[in-house]
């Protein structure tokens, strides 16, 4: 069975808005105590804390991005969400290399970073069977998917409308299949008009003692209104490793 105990939650970030919009619909959903630091106000020692969660834009300070990790590895839960892992981090190193991922500059010749910008992000379960994407989820409605695995064939999945967002393409996975992939990313592409699919949307590894979650979505307030999302965060946040899935 998940985790049922109360839940004490610091969220990180940068962006004051959207993490508001975020703690205030999970504390309907469940018993959530959640704290709230801006970067430069975040302590170092976060043993206290049941979850993490992180929401910084920019480039992280090495003290933050050291006490995340250590905070991770020693067997906190951290989710990490939307521009945690964009292209500032490719100065985090470390950061990267936690989370299994490589980001190409905006330059690069190939795979290179990019974001599809006011387009509707579609959030794609798959992993239909998971506690994390179907514990009290109410999806908008199916769509055909074609994920990344090369020999999968396109079927039907749930999926998530986010209207007027963002889409973060060619994050590269390094370590194989230590993720458990959860949601992939639909959009059309706003340049070519072609159809776009990653298995990017969320996931989750082991980090050394601990647990590291990533959702793609929530570049505005807007997206942690949507109940559903904000489930599937709660979700990440009661998950036990008992439940194998």
């Amino acid at each position: 069975m998940p985790n049922t105990d109360p839940i004490d939650l610091m969220i990180v970030g940068d962006d004051c808005p959207p993490m508001h919009a975020l703690a205030a619909l999970l504390t309907t959903l469940g018993p959530v105590a959640a704290h709230a630091a801006n970067e430069p106000d975040l302590p170092d020692d976060l043993s206290v804390y049941d979850v993490v969660i992180m929401y910084i834009h920019k480039v992280m300070d090495t003290r933050v991005e050291e006490a995340l990790i250590r905070y991770a590895r020693q067997g906190g839960r951290l989710l990490v969400l939307h521009h945690g892992l964009a292209s500032a981090k490719i100065l985090n190193p470390d950061w990267l290399a936690l989370a299994g991922l490589h980001l190409e500059p905006k330059d690069a010749l190939k795979h290179a970073w990019r974001v599809a910008g006011h387009v509707t992000h579609k959030l794609v379960n798959l992993n239909p069977s998971h506690y994390i994407t179907t514990n009290n989820v109410q999806y908008d409605r199916s769509v055909l998917y074609q994920p990344s695995e090369g020999f999968s064939i396109p079927g039907p999945f749930p999926a998530l409308d986010f209207f007027d967002t963002e889409v973060f393409l060619n994050q590269q996975v390094i370590d194989g299949r230590e993720k458990t992939v959860l949601f992939g990313v639909m959009c059309d592409d706003p340049v070519s008009g072609e159809i776009i699919m990653q298995d990017r949307g969320g996931w989750y590894k082991r980090a050394g003692d601990g647990w590291l979650f990533y959702l793609q979505p929530g570049h505005t307030a807007e997206v942690f209104r949507k109940p559903a999302y904000v489930q599937i965060i709660m979700n990440c946040m009661m998950w036990s490793a008992a439940c194998r899935v």
